[in-house]
């Protein structure tokens, strides 16, 4: 899967891919780096999820980060030990490209990875403002947030509560 993490104004495009025969075990490429990577949720409560994440290879170390929804729109504040950041977690993707914004047509929201629809929070006819949540898809036990590409009327929603969606699914088209 692709994401876009911002931390600091500057976005970075990152890969993750899950390695199929080991679980728990992800490659995470990013400015022409990658690393291996073993990560595992060691607790999910209130004060949002604990992680351990073990690097694997020549270059081995272990942390620990929690990760806290902060309820601003894709901002999550993430603790490595006294180190405190905030990344906007696809902050700026737009699903589908844009391609259909530059002429003016519907803009499609769709899955940046494969998942389960846990929230639709827009039905079709309601009037969204830029940035405003639209679905919320649970991903490697995280929640994501998704938030409408523009301004618009929802066109339509293809989806519901519970279903699991692969990733470049459409999950809702704005007008």
């Amino acid at each position: 899967m692709r994401i876009e993490i911002e931390i600091d104004g500057k976005a970075r495009d990152v890969t993750v891919e899950a390695d199929a025969t080991r679980p728990g075990r992800l490659r995470v490429s990013w400015d022409g780096t990658t690393r291996e990577v073993d990560a595992r949720v060691v607790e999910r409560d209130r004060h949002g999820v604990l992680l351990s994440l073990v690097q694997v290879g020549a270059a081995a170390a272990s942390r620990q980060a929690r990760c806290v929804a902060t309820g601003r729109n894709g901002v999550t504040t993430v603790h490595l030990g006294d180190v405190v950041v905030e990344a906007v977690i696809n902050g700026r993707r737009v699903a589908g490209e844009a391609a259909g914004d530059a002429a003016g047509g519907a803009s499609r929201l769709t899955a940046p990875m494969p998942g389960k629809v846990v929230r639709v929070l827009v039905a079709p006819g309601d009037q969204v403002e830029a940035r405003q949540p639209l679905v919320v898809v649970e991903a490697m036990k995280m929640e994501n947030e998704l938030t409408a590409p523009r301004a618009g009327t929802v066109a339509e929603v293809p989806v519901t509560e519970g279903m699991s969606v692969e990733a470049g699914r459409l999950l809702a088209a704005i007008e």
